[in-house]
């Protein structure tokens, strides 16, 4: 039944997008889902902003119940496009926090990290975030806090833009929303996420698992993974842009508003899966490109290797008065610093403990 599934949503999937009130679908056989719950029965997912009662619509708006022997199960999951917002100044900057473009009044917010073989560092967010929707030329100023939220477009900037993967606005699948940037002083952000700290490890989104991300405008929330392989169609100011292999998750709280889009996406083990980038207007859903997508199509821009940075940190807990200079956790080279002093502490304390061993065998042959 899998692969019969599979072959329809091959064959129909971009067909449903036609239908009213359609604005996805699941790439991957998926469990129906009755009155809140789910039920055993493999079935094709079909996304819509809201459910219509049959009678009020025409015959030719009304979705299949079975396509080819299939059926299909319609979800509700409101109407996606991007997000931005709001808030404060961090100094070192954490992920999680507001940014913006220094020309912009807007505001989402710092993803992560990554590195590229020749150990270059980058910031990570959406191209919508800081690279204009693909409006936008290399060396761009970026400040923290987005200029929405105060921030200030000379005494703020803490990053470059550097490079981003373009949005397909034409009807051509996306698989990543998303931009790199160079830090101006690596001293002035700090490899942690706020509430949570640092990563251990990357992975890909699990279905039916806990999802947490920490944004710009709803802090730290958590949410189920109902889709690892979805296909939406996205609302941006330069259009509707159609996504594919991208996830879902949900939750019965409010876990995304404006101002999210950039959020890190880890799993309830700390691993990194993916950059939050949209959003339903109920705040009740979210949706993530995958971190594995995320390194494949900046390798591909960039001809050469790059990877989201594993980096496990303290959790930075205190927030700096807006604009003033206040050290309250340390920067990413004190944490580096800090390493390489321990090590250096065990090498020389290693090297006593061998010159002891050393001196008490001497004396036990005198001994003899």
């Amino acid at each position: 039944m899998k692969t019969k599934i599979r072959e329809v949503i091959e064959k129909h999937g971009k067909d449903l997008l036609k239908y009213p009130n359609v604005i996805g679908f699941s790439n991957l056989p998926q469990k129906r889902i009755r009155r809140g719950k789910v039920v055993d029965e493999l079935v094709l997912r079909v996304y819509v902003t809201r459910k219509v009662p049959e009678h009020l619509l025409r015959k030719d708006e009304v979705i299949p119940k079975e396509i080819e022997g299939v059926r299909t199960d319609v979800v509700e999951i409101g109407r996606i496009k991007k997000l931005q917002g709001y808030r404060e100044r961090y100094r070192p900057a954490p992920c999680g926090v507001s940014t913006s473009r220094a020309d912009q009044n807007a505001a989402g917010t710092i993803g992560w990290f990554m590195v590229d073989e020749d150990g270059n560092i980058y910031l990570l967010s959406n191209n919508h975030v800081w690279a204009n929707e693909n409006n936008a030329s290399q060396g761009d100023p970026l400040i923290q806090p987005g200029l929405l939220d105060g921030g200030d477009p000379e005494q703020d900037i803490i990053a470059e833009l550097y490079d981003w993967i373009n949005i397909d606005f034409t009807g051509n699948p996306n698989t990543v929303d998303a931009a790199l940037a160079t830090p101006i002083d690596l001293s002035q952000v700090y490899m942690s996420i706020m509430e949570i700290g640092g990563i251990t490890g990357k992975g890909d989104p699990a279905l039916n698992v806990i999802a947490k991300k920490v944004g710009r405008s709803t802090g730290y929330s958590e949410g189920t993974i109902i889709d690892v392989n979805a296909t939406l169609n996205v609302e941006y100011d330069s259009g509707t842009a159609l996504f594919q292999d991208v996830f879902i998750v949900q939750s019965d709280n409010v876990i995304v508003q404006p101002g999210d889009s950039g959020s890190p996406i880890l799993d309830g083990e700390g691993r990194f899966i993916g950059l939050l980038f949209a959003g339903n207007e109920e705040g009740t859903t979210f949706v993530g490109c995958k971190a594995s997508n995320i390194e494949a199509e900046f390798q591909n821009k960039l001809g050469k290797k790059i990877w989201i940075l594993l980096a496990n940190a303290y959790p930075p807990f205190h927030k700096e008065v807006v604009y003033e200079v206040q050290k309250v956790y340390p920067s990413s080279l004190e944490v580096m610093g800090l390493s390489l002093q321990m090590i250096m502490q065990f090498m020389v304390f290693t090297a006593m403990i061998g010159f002891v061993n050393l001196i008490t065998k001497e004396a036990v042959k005198i001994e003899w």
